[in-house]
């Protein structure tokens, strides 16, 4: 006898679909299309003569930069000591992977958890514009560089894009959605119930009537 499929999942309904898909399909337009008109308003990078434009001094820049790695520049092929094909063999799988991770938890939450279904889309919209660059230019279009600075230092010069935002931000609100799980009409979930009112018996507070 086949298990029939469960009800009041997202995905079995069209609404959550919609929302999921508009977020992402809207995301990785808006990554694309800034990441194509700030690489031409640059002239590519500033090795190949390409202009860097300063948002704030010493702290947020605009710059071209090709970026072999994942979000924020990090180079997943460094670590591993690996070759450039590898790398991007590599790095591609983990974007693949991450989507595939996306969909199941999208795929088996309640419908009516309509922001958690937003947050999903907005981590697609971000793996995908950036699986867009690797399989296109065979790198990600870097455009932003935050320079973090300490003692007069240079800790960290970070480059990323609209979709390494999308991500982080994304992954962010998710977790936050997750942990700190609610029914979606506001009440606690069952998982915080004590357990005989999650097995269905009456609390001992409301038995009346008995000698």
């Amino acid at each position: 006898m086949q298990t029939p499929p469960r009800t009041g999942l997202a995905v079995t309904d069209a609404r959550s679909h919609l929302r999921l898909w508009s977020v992402a399909a809207g995301g990785v337009a808006v990554d694309l299309i800034s990441k194509s008109l700030l690489w031409q308003f640059l002239d590519g990078p500033p090795e190949t003569g390409g202009r860097v434009v300063e948002l704030v001094p010493g702290l947020l820049r605009l710059v071209a930069s090709r970026n072999p790695g994942i979000v924020f520049g990090i180079n997943v092929a460094k670590w591993f000591s690996l070759g450039e094909e590898a790398g991007q063999v590599l790095t591609a799988a983990l974007t693949v992977l991450t989507a595939g991770l996306i969909v199941y938890i999208f795929a088996t939450a309640d419908r009516r958890r309509r922001w958690m279904q937003a947050w999903c889309g907005l981590i697609l919209a971000g793996a995908l514009g950036n699986l867009y660059d690797r399989l296109a230019c065979g790198h990600v279009r870097d455009v932003f560089q935050f320079t973090l600075t300490a003692g007069g230092r240079t800790l960290w010069p970070f480059v990323f894009n609209a979709a390494d935002v999308f991500l982080v931000v994304g992954v962010v609100l998710l977790a936050l959605a997750i942990l700190f799980q609610r029914d979606p009409d506001g009440r606690p979930s069952q998982g915080n119930e004590p357990a005989a009112t999650a097995a269905g018996k009456p609390a001992e507070g409301h038995h009346r009537g008995h000698p």
